[in-house]
């Protein structure tokens, strides 16, 4: 009986040489997932299969399912990313948000959102209208929000007050001035002090449209403020090292 013919939507995070003409890819796929695939002939000099095995490549992915893989047989490509090779600071950071997908997806669990948020990241990445490192936040608090990890960013986790907020790690989001104070006074934490232009700007993350979502710019200051602000609520809710962040 011959296998049966899948099709899925997806987009290429790695791809890596196998035997003399062969590629292996990861394939992030809105329907499976991040699954594993082979494409034979790859390699080859005028292959007819060689774009679907290229980093950031998106399309439409035709496979045949082995017991532990894939075998690519053809992919109607629909987008290359080629501006990202070309660069290598855009390169560093597509492959740190690639590796990021990667952590937080598996083998035939859907990944829609994760698939769709990689693609205008990266879209984002190659038009230049907004800076890398903001790229960067704007990606990562997106992707914590897909995966049940966003905080609560509009309102006081004790008392409900919607002003003079302050980030608290260990409870899941803001706490007010009055709240903050009260508990760290009693020795239960610390807290993390946002602006309020910094504030806003998280709360447009978490609730704008993708389709918007790259749309804005902040300050130099508030910037630093957001990378600096990710990088300990990350450190916070992912034990795990990042390689490709070595580059940035």
């Amino acid at each position: 009986m011959a296998a049966e013919l899948v099709e899925v939507t997806g987009m290429v995070l790695a791809a890596s040489p196998v035997k003399e003409y062969d590629k292996r890819i990861e394939l992030l796929t809105r329907e499976r997932g991040r699954i594993s695939a082979f494409v034979t002939g790859a390699r080859k000099i005028n292959s007819k299969v060689s774009a679907c095995a290229i980093p950031f490549t998106f399309g439409t992915y035709y496979l045949y399912e082995g017991r532990s893989s894939y075998n690519v047989q053809s992919a109607h490509i629909q987008k290359f990313f080629s501006e990202i090779a070309d660069d290598f600071d855009i390169l560093c950071y597509a492959s740190y948000f690639a590796e990021l997908a990667r952590y937080f997806t598996r083998e035939n669990v859907e990944a829609p959102q994760e698939l769709l948020l990689l693609y205008v990241a990266c879209s984002a990445l190659t038009k230049g209208q907004v800076s890398l490192p903001l790229v960067r936040t704007i990606y990562e608090m997106r992707m914590m929000q897909i995966q049940g990890e966003a905080l609560e960013l509009f309102q006081c986790l004790d008392c409900g007050k919607k002003d003079d907020l302050k980030v608290y790690f260990s409870r899941g989001g803001f706490l007010c001035r009055e709240c903050a104070a009260r508990l760290i006074s009693s020795g239960r934490g610390k807290g993390y002090t946002l602006s309020g232009d910094a504030v806003y700007a998280l709360q447009f993350i978490l609730t704008t449209s993708l389709s918007k979502l790259f749309s804005f710019r902040v300050s130099d200051a508030v910037e630093k403020e957001l990378a600096d602000f990710m990088k300990h609520y990350l450190e916070h809710y992912i034990h795990h090292t990042f390689q490709s962040l070595v580059f940035l």
